[in-house]
Protein backbone atom coordinates (compact mmCIF):
# COMPACT_ATOMS: atom_id res chain seq x y z
CA UNK A 1 0.00 0.00 0.00
CA UNK A 2 2.64 2.30 0.78
CA UNK A 3 4.49 1.93 -2.46
CA UNK A 4 0.93 2.87 -4.03
CA UNK A 5 1.21 6.09 -1.83
CA UNK A 6 4.55 6.56 -3.22
CA UNK A 7 3.62 6.27 -6.83
CA UNK A 8 0.29 8.84 -6.37
CA UNK A 9 2.34 11.24 -4.53
CA UNK A 10 4.87 11.44 -7.30
CA UNK A 11 2.02 11.85 -9.94
CA UNK A 12 0.04 14.56 -8.57
CA UNK A 13 0.81 18.11 -10.19
CA UNK A 14 2.98 20.63 -7.98
CA UNK A 15 2.91 24.47 -8.43
CA UNK A 16 5.17 25.65 -10.56
CA UNK A 17 6.31 29.30 -11.87
CA UNK A 18 5.44 30.51 -15.74
CA UNK A 19 8.87 30.76 -17.20
CA UNK A 20 7.23 33.12 -19.01
CA UNK A 21 5.82 35.01 -16.90
CA UNK A 22 8.86 34.91 -14.89
CA UNK A 23 11.30 36.52 -16.94
CA UNK A 24 8.36 39.66 -17.83
CA UNK A 25 9.08 42.75 -16.82
CA UNK A 26 6.52 43.73 -13.92
CA UNK A 27 5.28 47.15 -12.93
CA UNK A 28 4.74 48.21 -9.62
CA UNK A 29 1.23 47.22 -8.06
CA UNK A 30 -1.58 49.28 -7.44
CA UNK A 31 -4.18 47.24 -5.22
CA UNK A 32 -3.65 43.51 -3.97
CA UNK A 33 -6.49 40.82 -4.18
CA UNK A 34 -6.09 37.75 -1.94
CA UNK A 35 -8.51 34.65 -3.04
CA UNK A 36 -8.99 31.92 -0.26
CA UNK A 37 -11.59 29.97 1.41
CA UNK A 38 -12.23 32.84 3.57
CA UNK A 39 -11.85 33.05 6.75
CA UNK A 40 -9.28 30.34 7.36
CA UNK A 41 -5.98 29.58 9.35
CA UNK A 42 -3.62 30.08 6.41
CA UNK A 43 -4.61 34.20 5.86
CA UNK A 44 -4.68 34.81 9.82
CA UNK A 45 -1.14 33.14 10.19
CA UNK A 46 0.59 34.19 7.17
CA UNK A 47 -1.35 37.02 5.27
CA UNK A 48 -3.58 39.30 7.56
CA UNK A 49 -0.54 40.70 9.38
CA UNK A 50 0.89 41.66 6.11
CA UNK A 51 -1.93 42.99 4.58
CA UNK A 52 -2.52 45.84 7.25
CA UNK A 53 0.94 46.81 6.78
CA UNK A 54 0.13 48.41 3.09
CA UNK A 55 -1.29 51.35 4.39
CA UNK A 56 -2.97 52.84 1.69
CA UNK A 57 -2.80 49.50 -0.61
CA UNK A 58 -6.09 48.99 -1.52
CA UNK A 59 -7.01 45.08 0.02
CA UNK A 60 -9.99 42.87 -1.63
CA UNK A 61 -10.63 39.85 0.51
CA UNK A 62 -12.31 37.21 -1.72
CA UNK A 63 -13.79 33.85 -0.62
CA UNK A 64 -13.87 31.25 -3.19
CA UNK A 65 -17.33 31.72 -4.00
CA UNK A 66 -17.42 35.29 -4.50
CA UNK A 67 -17.63 37.06 -8.03
CA UNK A 68 -14.85 39.47 -8.98
CA UNK A 69 -16.69 41.48 -11.88
CA UNK A 70 -16.70 44.02 -9.12
CA UNK A 71 -12.07 44.01 -8.87
CA UNK A 72 -10.48 46.14 -11.48
CA UNK A 73 -7.45 43.91 -12.96
CA UNK A 74 -5.57 47.17 -14.08
CA UNK A 75 -2.53 46.87 -11.85
CA UNK A 76 -3.48 44.42 -9.44
CA UNK A 77 -1.76 41.93 -7.72
CA UNK A 78 -3.26 38.60 -6.90
CA UNK A 79 -2.29 36.17 -4.19
CA UNK A 80 -3.90 32.91 -4.19
CA UNK A 81 -3.82 31.11 -1.05
CA UNK A 82 -3.94 27.44 -1.54
CA UNK A 83 -7.27 27.21 -3.45
CA UNK A 84 -9.07 28.33 -6.52
CA UNK A 85 -12.71 27.62 -8.10
CA UNK A 86 -13.17 27.59 -11.81
CA UNK A 87 -14.72 31.05 -12.22
CA UNK A 88 -12.24 32.79 -10.03
CA UNK A 89 -9.46 30.57 -12.74
CA UNK A 90 -11.13 32.11 -15.35
CA UNK A 91 -11.42 35.43 -14.40
CA UNK A 92 -7.46 35.66 -13.81
CA UNK A 93 -7.05 33.95 -17.14
CA UNK A 94 -8.98 36.41 -19.04
CA UNK A 95 -6.95 39.49 -17.39
CA UNK A 96 -4.06 37.82 -17.31
CA UNK A 97 -1.72 40.48 -19.61
CA UNK A 98 -3.67 43.41 -16.88
CA UNK A 99 -2.38 42.18 -13.72
CA UNK A 100 0.81 42.77 -12.47
CA UNK A 101 1.68 39.30 -11.06
CA UNK A 102 0.08 36.06 -9.51
CA UNK A 103 1.26 34.38 -6.32
CA UNK A 104 0.16 31.47 -5.22
CA UNK A 105 0.90 30.46 -1.27
CA UNK A 106 0.84 27.28 0.08
CA UNK A 107 1.28 26.18 3.72
CA UNK A 108 0.97 21.98 3.69
CA UNK A 109 2.72 19.44 1.68
CA UNK A 110 -0.73 19.05 -0.35
CA UNK A 111 -0.01 15.86 -2.48
CA UNK A 112 1.53 13.85 0.75
CA UNK A 113 -2.14 15.06 2.54
CA UNK A 114 -3.95 13.51 -0.78
CA UNK A 115 -1.73 10.21 -0.63
CA UNK A 116 -1.43 10.09 3.01
CA UNK A 117 -3.44 7.92 5.12
CA UNK A 118 -4.92 10.52 8.28
CA UNK A 119 -6.90 12.74 6.20
CA UNK A 120 -10.55 11.66 5.54
CA UNK A 121 -11.66 11.52 2.31
CA UNK A 122 -14.30 14.21 2.12
CA UNK A 123 -10.63 16.69 3.29
CA UNK A 124 -9.26 14.84 0.36
CA UNK A 125 -11.86 15.93 -2.49
CA UNK A 126 -11.42 19.34 -0.97
CA UNK A 127 -7.67 19.52 -1.72
CA UNK A 128 -8.12 17.83 -4.79
CA UNK A 129 -11.29 20.06 -6.30
CA UNK A 130 -9.74 23.18 -5.38
CA UNK A 131 -5.81 22.86 -4.80
CA UNK A 132 -4.82 20.20 -7.17
CA UNK A 133 -6.81 19.84 -10.01
CA UNK A 134 -6.42 23.65 -10.86
CA UNK A 135 -2.96 23.73 -10.41
CA UNK A 136 -1.51 23.16 -13.79
CA UNK A 137 -3.79 26.43 -14.95
CA UNK A 138 -2.54 28.39 -12.04
CA UNK A 139 0.77 27.22 -12.69
CA UNK A 140 0.22 28.77 -16.29
CA UNK A 141 -0.46 32.65 -14.70
CA UNK A 142 1.82 32.27 -11.47
CA UNK A 143 5.05 34.89 -11.14
CA UNK A 144 5.66 34.15 -7.36
CA UNK A 145 5.42 31.14 -5.53
CA UNK A 146 5.50 31.50 -1.88
CA UNK A 147 5.83 28.36 1.26
CA UNK A 148 5.81 28.02 4.66
CA UNK A 149 8.77 26.60 5.41
CA UNK A 150 12.26 25.73 3.75
CA UNK A 151 11.17 21.95 4.02
CA UNK A 152 7.99 22.72 1.90
CA UNK A 153 10.03 24.74 -0.30
CA UNK A 154 12.48 21.66 -1.02
CA UNK A 155 9.97 19.51 -2.42
CA UNK A 156 8.86 22.08 -4.75
CA UNK A 157 12.33 22.99 -5.41
CA UNK A 158 12.63 23.74 -9.32
CA UNK A 159 15.78 24.35 -10.49
CA UNK A 160 14.85 27.31 -13.08
CA UNK A 161 12.49 29.44 -10.41
CA UNK A 162 12.75 30.39 -6.99
CA UNK A 163 11.17 29.94 -4.26
CA UNK A 164 10.35 32.25 -1.62
CA UNK A 165 10.08 31.55 2.10
CA UNK A 166 6.44 33.44 3.87
CA UNK A 167 7.23 32.44 7.31
CA UNK A 168 4.29 32.88 10.03
CA UNK A 169 4.08 36.50 11.00
CA UNK A 170 1.57 36.33 14.23
CA UNK A 171 -0.41 39.41 15.40
CA UNK A 172 0.83 40.60 19.01
CA UNK A 173 -0.19 38.59 21.50
CA UNK A 174 -2.71 39.83 23.81
CA UNK A 175 -1.49 39.61 27.96
CA UNK A 176 -4.47 37.91 30.00
CA UNK A 177 -4.65 39.22 32.85
CA UNK A 178 -5.97 35.87 34.96
CA UNK A 179 -3.03 34.59 36.89
CA UNK A 180 -2.03 31.22 37.14
CA UNK A 181 -3.66 30.23 40.74
CA UNK A 182 -0.48 28.40 43.34
CA UNK A 183 -3.72 25.97 45.19
CA UNK A 184 -2.15 22.67 43.95
CA UNK A 185 -5.99 21.33 44.14
CA UNK A 186 -7.17 23.79 41.35
CA UNK A 187 -8.95 22.31 38.46
CA UNK A 188 -6.90 22.70 35.39
CA UNK A 189 -7.49 22.51 31.86
CA UNK A 190 -5.54 20.68 29.42
CA UNK A 191 -6.22 20.70 25.49
CA UNK A 192 -5.33 18.91 22.31
CA UNK A 193 -6.60 20.94 19.15
CA UNK A 194 -5.11 18.84 16.66
CA UNK A 195 -7.37 18.15 13.67
CA UNK A 196 -8.59 15.33 11.87
CA UNK A 197 -5.16 15.20 9.96
CA UNK A 198 -3.00 14.71 13.25
CA UNK A 199 -4.46 10.89 13.39
CA UNK A 200 -1.84 9.90 14.18
CA UNK A 201 -0.87 12.06 16.84
CA UNK A 202 -4.54 11.92 18.50
CA UNK A 203 -3.49 8.16 18.89
CA UNK A 204 -0.17 8.41 20.30
CA UNK A 205 -2.19 11.24 22.82
CA UNK A 206 -4.61 8.49 24.16
CA UNK A 207 -3.40 6.36 26.12
CA UNK A 208 -0.85 9.26 27.91
CA UNK A 209 -4.37 11.29 28.57
CA UNK A 210 -5.70 8.46 30.05
CA UNK A 211 -3.24 7.90 32.05
CA UNK A 212 -2.32 11.42 33.36
CA UNK A 213 -6.58 12.13 33.90
CA UNK A 214 -6.30 8.63 36.22
CA UNK A 215 -3.51 9.95 38.12
CA UNK A 216 -4.65 13.96 38.67
CA UNK A 217 -8.51 14.03 39.37
CA UNK A 218 -8.49 17.98 39.16
CA UNK A 219 -7.19 17.53 35.44
CA UNK A 220 -10.22 18.35 32.73
CA UNK A 221 -9.48 17.14 29.05
CA UNK A 222 -10.97 18.76 25.51
CA UNK A 223 -10.15 17.38 22.56
CA UNK A 224 -11.76 18.54 18.48
CA UNK A 225 -12.46 14.90 16.85
CA UNK A 226 -15.27 13.20 14.85
CA UNK A 227 -16.20 10.57 13.32
CA UNK A 228 -13.86 7.64 14.32
CA UNK A 229 -11.50 9.78 16.05
CA UNK A 230 -14.13 10.86 18.49
CA UNK A 231 -15.32 7.22 19.18
CA UNK A 232 -11.83 6.17 19.81
CA UNK A 233 -11.55 9.37 22.05
CA UNK A 234 -15.00 7.99 23.94
CA UNK A 235 -13.24 4.41 24.17
CA UNK A 236 -10.22 5.35 26.07
CA UNK A 237 -12.43 4.66 29.74
CA UNK A 238 -11.58 8.50 30.66
CA UNK A 239 -14.46 9.93 33.29
CA UNK A 240 -16.54 11.36 30.89
CA UNK A 241 -17.41 14.14 33.71
CA UNK A 242 -13.87 15.40 32.91
CA UNK A 243 -14.00 14.94 29.82
CA UNK A 244 -14.75 17.32 26.63
CA UNK A 245 -14.97 15.48 22.81
CA UNK A 246 -15.75 18.64 20.50
CA UNK A 247 -16.79 19.12 17.00
CA UNK A 248 -13.92 21.06 15.13
CA UNK A 249 -14.96 24.29 14.67
CA UNK A 250 -15.13 26.60 11.86
CA UNK A 251 -11.69 28.56 12.31
CA UNK A 252 -14.15 31.76 12.90
CA UNK A 253 -15.51 29.98 15.35
CA UNK A 254 -12.26 28.76 16.91
CA UNK A 255 -10.54 32.11 17.09
CA UNK A 256 -13.98 33.26 18.99
CA UNK A 257 -13.36 30.26 21.30
CA UNK A 258 -9.94 30.29 21.58
CA UNK A 259 -9.73 34.06 22.38
CA UNK A 260 -12.39 33.77 25.10
CA UNK A 261 -11.50 30.80 26.95
CA UNK A 262 -8.09 29.70 28.11
CA UNK A 263 -6.31 26.69 28.80
CA UNK A 264 -3.77 25.86 31.15
CA UNK A 265 -1.84 22.94 29.41
CA UNK A 266 -2.03 22.45 25.76
CA UNK A 267 -0.52 19.48 24.12
CA UNK A 268 1.13 19.72 20.75
CA UNK A 269 3.13 16.41 19.51
CA UNK A 270 4.33 16.08 16.19
CA UNK A 271 5.66 12.63 14.83
CA UNK A 272 8.15 12.06 11.78
CA UNK A 273 6.21 11.69 8.53
CA UNK A 274 6.12 13.61 5.23
CA UNK A 275 3.52 15.52 6.00
CA UNK A 276 4.31 16.64 9.74
CA UNK A 277 8.18 17.75 8.05
CA UNK A 278 6.77 20.39 5.88
CA UNK A 279 5.00 21.87 8.29
CA UNK A 280 5.17 25.32 10.23
CA UNK A 281 4.95 26.31 14.18
CA UNK A 282 1.66 28.13 13.93
CA UNK A 283 0.48 25.93 16.83
CA UNK A 284 2.40 28.08 18.74
CA UNK A 285 0.46 30.92 18.07
CA UNK A 286 -3.06 29.33 18.85
CA UNK A 287 -1.30 27.99 22.31
CA UNK A 288 -0.08 31.70 22.97
CA UNK A 289 -3.48 32.81 22.52
CA UNK A 290 -5.36 30.70 24.88
CA UNK A 291 -2.34 31.43 27.32
CA UNK A 292 -1.43 27.74 28.20
CA UNK A 293 1.79 26.01 29.17
CA UNK A 294 2.58 23.99 26.21
CA UNK A 295 4.41 20.78 25.56
CA UNK A 296 6.04 20.56 22.44
CA UNK A 297 7.17 17.32 20.20
CA UNK A 298 11.19 17.91 20.15
CA UNK A 299 12.01 18.69 15.73
CA UNK A 300 12.86 20.82 13.75
CA UNK A 301 9.43 22.48 13.31
CA UNK A 302 8.89 23.30 16.63
CA UNK A 303 12.79 24.50 17.28
CA UNK A 304 12.62 27.13 14.94
CA UNK A 305 11.16 29.46 18.07
CA UNK A 306 12.07 27.86 20.63
CA UNK A 307 13.19 29.84 23.48
CA UNK A 308 14.06 29.29 27.20
CA UNK A 309 11.34 27.77 29.69
CA UNK A 310 9.21 25.55 26.92
CA UNK A 311 9.24 21.92 27.05
CA UNK A 312 10.27 20.18 23.98
CA UNK A 313 10.71 16.63 24.56
CA UNK A 314 10.96 13.32 22.64
CA UNK A 315 7.73 11.44 21.20
CA UNK A 316 8.03 8.41 24.13
CA UNK A 317 4.89 8.30 26.65
CA UNK A 318 6.90 8.48 29.83
CA UNK A 319 8.33 11.62 28.83
CA UNK A 320 4.82 13.36 28.08
CA UNK A 321 3.22 11.65 31.40
CA UNK A 322 6.17 13.27 33.21
CA UNK A 323 6.18 16.65 31.60
CA UNK A 324 2.03 16.48 32.45
CA UNK A 325 2.52 15.72 35.88
CA UNK A 326 4.97 18.28 36.61
CA UNK A 327 3.11 21.29 35.17
CA UNK A 328 -0.13 19.63 36.77
CA UNK A 329 1.68 19.80 39.74
CA UNK A 330 4.19 22.90 39.75
CA UNK A 331 2.01 26.34 38.95
CA UNK A 332 5.88 28.19 38.64
CA UNK A 333 6.63 25.94 35.75
CA UNK A 334 3.39 26.62 34.17
CA UNK A 335 3.60 30.04 34.02
CA UNK A 336 7.55 30.01 33.01
CA UNK A 337 6.19 27.85 29.87
CA UNK A 338 3.31 30.02 29.28
CA UNK A 339 5.40 32.88 29.47
CA UNK A 340 8.24 31.21 27.22
CA UNK A 341 5.75 30.75 24.36
CA UNK A 342 4.32 34.39 24.39
CA UNK A 343 7.92 34.96 23.76
CA UNK A 344 8.27 32.61 21.23
CA UNK A 345 5.89 34.59 19.43
CA UNK A 346 8.04 37.65 19.61
CA UNK A 347 11.09 35.96 18.23
CA UNK A 348 8.36 34.41 15.31
CA UNK A 349 7.68 37.98 14.62
CA UNK A 350 11.04 38.97 14.47
CA UNK A 351 12.18 36.37 12.24
CA UNK A 352 9.55 37.43 9.77
CA UNK A 353 9.34 39.89 7.20
CA UNK A 354 6.54 42.01 7.16
CA UNK A 355 6.68 42.58 3.80
CA UNK A 356 5.42 40.07 0.88
CA UNK A 357 8.47 39.05 -1.51
CA UNK A 358 9.00 40.07 -4.66
CA UNK A 359 6.11 42.55 -4.86
CA UNK A 360 6.24 46.48 -5.46
CA UNK A 361 4.09 48.57 -4.51
CA UNK A 362 3.34 52.04 -5.93
CA UNK A 363 2.70 53.67 -2.41
CA UNK A 364 5.58 51.85 -0.22
CA UNK A 365 8.43 52.59 -2.70
CA UNK A 366 11.13 50.19 -2.21
CA UNK A 367 9.75 48.70 0.62
CA UNK A 368 8.64 46.03 -0.76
Amino acid sequence: MQILRNIVYGLLPRPRLSAVSVDAARSAAKRLLVLSRYPNPSVSYYLDERTKALADIPVIMKGLDEGLDDVDSDGLFVIICRYIREPQLRWLEDRRHSLTGVAYFVDDDIPAVVAGDEATWPYKFTLLNLAVRPLPRVNRLLTHLWTSTETLADTLANRRHKIEILAPMPANPARRSSEITSEPSASLKMIYHGTGVHRREHEFLMPIVKTAMDRHRNLHFEVFAEGNLARQWSRQGIDPTRTTIGLPLPWASYLAKTTDQGADIALAPLLVGKTNDSRSDTKRIDISRMGAAAIFSRCPTFARCAVAGEFHIDNTAEEWLMAIDQLVSDPDRRLIARNATMKSIEKMRQSATITFPGIHFDALGDMA
